[in-house]
C-alpha cells in the first residue's frame, strides 16, 4: 500500500473525525460522496480515500482529503481497515463512494458520542431520478447496551455509525459479505450506542451493485459462517437466528433459487415464527402435482 500523505498542522494539531470512503473504478459516483464530505458543517475532519486496488487517479486539491492506494482488491472489510489503520481521528465515520451524507452529517455524530462511543444517526435511500424527499429518514432507536438486541433486525448502515477509535474493533477480512453485520455484533458487545433520530446519511438506489453485493451463493456463504461462528449467540437470540435465516431466504428468492429460498424460510420459522418468513415461504409452495 501507498498514500499520499497529508502533513499535520502543528497550529491545529489531529483532526477530530476521520472519514473512511472505500471506493473500487466509481469515480464519478466517488465525486458526489466526496462532495458530501466538504459540505460539513464542521471542518474538523480528514477524510481518508481508499482505492481498494482499482487504481484510482485522484489529486484532492482540498489537504484534509487523503488518498490510500491498495496494491490488490480485497473487499470492503479490509478496504475499510486500511483507513482505520490510517486514520488520524478520534472519531471514526464511514460513507460507502455511492451514498452521500447531509451537511449535519458530523454534527449528529458528535451529538451522540458525547453520550457514547458509538453513534448512529438515521438514513433514507436517494435516487437521482426521482424528487428528492419521496423516501422518509429511518432507522432503529439503540440506547446503551445493545448486544442483545442488534442483530434481531437490520444493524444500522455503516453510513450512520460512528465510533471513537479508542473502541473501535477491526472489520473481520474473511467476510467478503455481512461483514457490517459481524462487525455490529461484536461492537455492540464492546460498547454501549446512541442513537441521534435525524438524517445524517443517504443511501443511492440504482441497478448497479452496492461494494458488498456479489452473487447468491457468496452472500450465502458467509451469513453461514456468521451463524456457525456465532452458534452460541443465535442459540440465545431466537429473534436474530429467524431473521437471518428471514433475509438469506428473501436473498435466495430474489435470486431465483425458489429451493434455497424454501429451504431458509422454513429454517428461520423453526428458529422462531414470524411472518415474512411465513410469506416468503407460502409464496413460493410447490405446484400441487398434476
Amino acid at each position: 500500500m501507498d498514500t499520499t500523505d497529508t502533513p499535520e498542522d502543528p497550529a491545529t494539531g489531529p483532526p477530530t473525525f476521520s472519514v473512511i470512503v472505500p471506493t473500487y473504478r466509481r469515480p464519478d459516483l466517488l465525486a458526489e460522496a466526496v462532495t458530501s464530505v466538504l459540505a460539513q458543517t464542521r471542518d474538523d475532519w480528514e477524510c481518508l480515500v481508499v482505492d481498494d486496488g482499482g487504481g484510482l487517479d485522484l489529486d484532492p486539491d482540498d489537504p484534509r482529503i487523503r488518498v490510500l492506494h491498495r496494491a490488490q482488491p480485497g473487499g470492503p472489510a479490509a478496504a475499510r481497515n486500511t483507513g482505520v489503520q490510517a486514520a488520524r481521528g478520534r472519531w471514526l465515520t464511514f460513507l460507502d463512494d455511492d451514498d452521500r451524507y447531509t451537511p449535519r452529517r458530523l454534527e449528529l455524530a458528535a451529538a451522540g458520542l458525547a453520550r457514547a462511543p458509538v453513534a448512529v444517526c438515521w438514513t433514507r435511500w436517494f435516487d437521482p431520478d426521482r424528487p428528492a424527499g419521496d423516501d422518509p429518514a429511518r432507522g432503529r432507536w439503540l440506547v446503551g447496551d445493545v448486544a442483545d438486541e442488534i442483530l434481531d433486525s437490520t444493524t444500522p448502515h455503516l453510513g450512520s455509525t460512528a465510533v471513537a477509535a479508542d473502541v473501535m474493533v477491526a472489520f473481520d477480512e474473511r467476510y467478503r459479505a455481512v461483514e457490517d453485520v459481524e462487525w455490529w455484533l461484536r461492537m455492540a458487545e464492546r460498547a454501549e450506542v446512541d442513537t441521534i433520530a435525524e438524517l445524517g446519511c443517504e443511501i443511492r438506489r440504482h441497478d448497479g451493485l452496492r461494494a458488498n453485493q456479489t452473487d447468491v451463493a457468496s452472500r450465502m456463504t458467509p451469513n453461514r459462517l456468521l451463524l456457525d461462528e456465532r452458534a452460541a449467540y443465535f442459540d440465545r437470540h431466537r429473534r436474530a437466528r429467524a431473521f437471518r435465516w428471514a433475509r438469506m431466504g428473501s436473498m435466495a428468492a430474489t435470486s431465483g433459487q425458489p429451493a434455497l429460498a424454501r429451504q431458509s424460510f422454513r429454517r428461520s420459522l423453526w428458529a422462531r415464527p414470524n411472518l415474512p418468513a411465513l410469506r416468503g415461504l407460502l409464496a413460493r409452495r410447490r405446484p400441487a402435482p398434476p
